[in-house]
């Protein structure tokens, strides 16, 4: 083999290490970006469990309720300050209803419903609790005194009524959102791979950039379709 296949060989392999290190580097920092925010996911769950302690103790039954919320808010899959949360809202909303005290038991289950709500998305955490909460929620709306010359249907039938609209689902349809995703990955993807493709050839030549465009354009006409049908 002459030295210039020998040069070439070695500049190649370059190249591939250059590659790999590069690619266990972008993991690496994700990877950390990753850990570092389910950190801080967690510590500020953590700390409004505590804050919500605090509320008990001191007998203050909204407050202990809104540092609930904010904790179920702080989601993380697995993360034990989730459950607590969770349980902490259903309890202080069961213990209200049972004392006569609407307006904490509302502010309980509107909690665990909006956490839910609002941590979703291929799936919905915590749909059982979801679904509890919006049929208490109804209950507890129905019996609510009503001002005088305003509605006089029996409160069976507000509560069905407040229950349909509580239960309507408004979430984007779960495989447009992969749609969407997949489309977003593809539609950068695409653009890198051309862009590098395109250097390597010393110019935004067809032939070796087409792959990356045709899959750039595939990603943007995908995530275009996802955001329309979603």
């Amino acid at each position: 083999m002459t030295d210039g296949g020998v040069d070439a060989g070695a500049r190649r392999s370059r190249r591939r290490l250059g590659a790999v290190l590069g690619a266990l580097w972008t993991v690496t920092v994700v990877g950390s970006l990753l850990a570092a925010v389910t950190g801080w996911v967690v510590f500020s769950g953590e700390r409004e469990i505590g804050e919500s302690n605090e509320a008990l103790l001191q007998g203050d039954a909204y407050a202990a309720t809104v540092h609930a919320r904010r904790a179920a808010g702080w989601y993380a899959p697995g993360a034990p300050h989730v459950r607590v949360a969770y349980m902490r809202l259903i309890a202080l909303a069961t213990t209200a209803e049972g004392l006569g005290n609407a307006e904490i038991a509302l502010l309980a289950w509107r909690g665990v419903r909006t956490a839910a709500l609002e941590t979703r998305w291929l799936k919905t955490p915590h749909e059982d609790d979801l679904a509890r909460a919006n049929a208490a929620i109804a209950r507890l709306s129905a019996n609510l005194p009503r001002p005088p010359g305003t509605r006089a249907e029996p409160n069976a039938v507000v509560e069905r009524e407040h229950l349909a609209v509580l239960s309507k689902d408004e979430a984007p349809r779960a495989g447009w959102v992969l749609v969407l995703v997949l489309g977003f990955v593809g539609w950068v993807g695409g653009a890198i791979w051309a862009l590098r493709q395109g250097s390597r050839a010393g110019g935004l030549g067809w032939k070796g950039t087409a792959p990356g465009i045709a899959l750039c354009v595939a990603g943007i006409a995908a995530w275009l379709l996802a955001i329309w049908q979603a």
